[in-house]
């Protein structure tokens, strides 16, 4: 797994924008000024925070050594993938980010959503 495979996925989504943070040594995707996927690039534990249901993150946690409570976020809500280390395969991380991307999506504005989805 590599970065340019979270940067397809994540840019695929409608709205989705990416933005780096020199500061932070991070690149953040955002829909509607909210992050859904931070990847902060450390050389040697490059790694990606996704939100996600609190009781689904619980499970993914159980389920995956690469997947942890998320660095520097909300531990509840947000998890992180270690992804260079990850077998990970593209289908699930597509629906980590998607699933990521949903929850964010569905906390915007509706005059957010609409910007997005082009006035509809």
């Amino acid at each position: 797994m590599d970065f340019a495979t979270i940067e397809k996925l994540s840019l695929r989504r409608r709205g989705a924008i990416k933005e780096y943070k020199p500061s932070w040594d991070s690149t953040l995707f955002r829909i509607g000024g909210k992050i859904f996927v931070l990847v902060m690039h450390d050389e040697k534990t490059p790694m990606m925070n996704f939100k996600n249901d609190p009781f689904v993150n619980l499970h993914l946690r159980e389920q995956r050594a690469d997947i942890t409570a998320a660095y520097h976020m909300n531990k509840k809500r947000w998890n992180t993938l270690y992804y260079k280390e990850s077998d990970i395969d593209e289908n699930y991380l597509d629906l980590l980010i998607r699933e990521s991307y949903e929850i964010v999506y569905d906390s915007l504005t509706k005059k957010l959503k609409a910007a997005i989805n082009g006035g509809r």
